[in-house]
């Protein structure tokens, strides 16, 4: 299969995943779960912007996006490149310290979340041209359930845990602090070095500070009962979703 972004179908598929995802966190659906009540609605109105404008963005951005996201994973994938940049590991944890390796490593865990999103988009398409060609409109709720009963349980399993693990690493205020502190000196230096680093990789760090700053915007001045309230909400109502749709097929 080409390039799945070059597909002419794929923006169908995006935008019945898009509408999905308003409807499972919309109040009338979460109005079902309880236990979630003392979440506040601006802080899910929040989390809801934060899927929808990067994991599951509009075709024109996903473009954008997806260019500067493979920037940065070729960074994150070549250590030669940020030691070449930052100095020896001395030199790290002089300036940094030592919480630096925390930072990279969950620089790379928010990473494996996109990457992941993008490979069971991968697996949806390739149902959802199947269904597109039997005429059937991914928009309507019945039928998108039914693309989604057709996912194996582990890989669905494996989507949802790692969407858990990006919110995790983006509720850790001091950590992403430090992770941004590491990205915008990262910056600085490839500017130093035009002949080496270009735009491109310099997009693809800027694009993990955006990130980490959307992130904090969803946990921020938030204790950890409800920062581990969402946490449970968000997995609760992902594994509910995705039941319910093989249950109804």
């Amino acid at each position: 299969m080409k390039k799945i972004l070059e597909e002419k179908d794929f923006p169908k598929l995006i935008s019945a995943y898009r509408n999905s995802l308003i409807k499972r966190y919309s109040e009338e659906n979460l109005s079902t779960y309880k236990e979630f009540d003392s979440i506040p609605r601006e802080r899910i109105e929040k989390l809801v912007n934060y899927f929808l404008e990067l994991l599951y963005p509009e075709i024109e951005k996903r473009i954008e996006l997806d260019k500067a996201f493979i920037a940065l994973g070729n960074f994150i994938h070549s250590p030669d490149k940020l030691f070449g940049l930052i100095g020896s590991v001395g030199t790290i944890i002089f300036k940094f310290g030592k919480q630096f390796f925390s930072a990279a490593k969950a620089g790379v865990s928010a990473l494996k979340s996109y990457l992941k999103a993008n490979q069971f988009e991968v697996t949806l398409f390739i149902e959802a041209k199947q269904m597109l060609e039997q005429g059937f409109d991914l928009n309507d709720e019945i039928v998108f359930n039914k693309l989604i009963s057709r996912i194996e349980k582990k890989e669905a399993n494996e989507f949802r845990k790692q969407i858990i693990s990006l919110f995790e690493t983006l509720s850790n205020q001091k950590l992403l602090e430090k992770v941004k502190e590491v990205m915008i000196y990262v910056i600085e230096k490839m500017k130093e070095k035009p002949n080496i680093y270009n735009q491109s990789d310099i997009s693809g760090i800027e694009l993990g500070i955006f990130i980490i700053d959307q992130g904090k915007i969803i946990f921020s001045e938030l204790d950890e009962k409800t920062i581990q309230l969402i946490l449970k909400g968000i997995d609760t109502v992902e594994k509910d979703f995705y039941q319910k749709a093989v249950n109804q097929n």
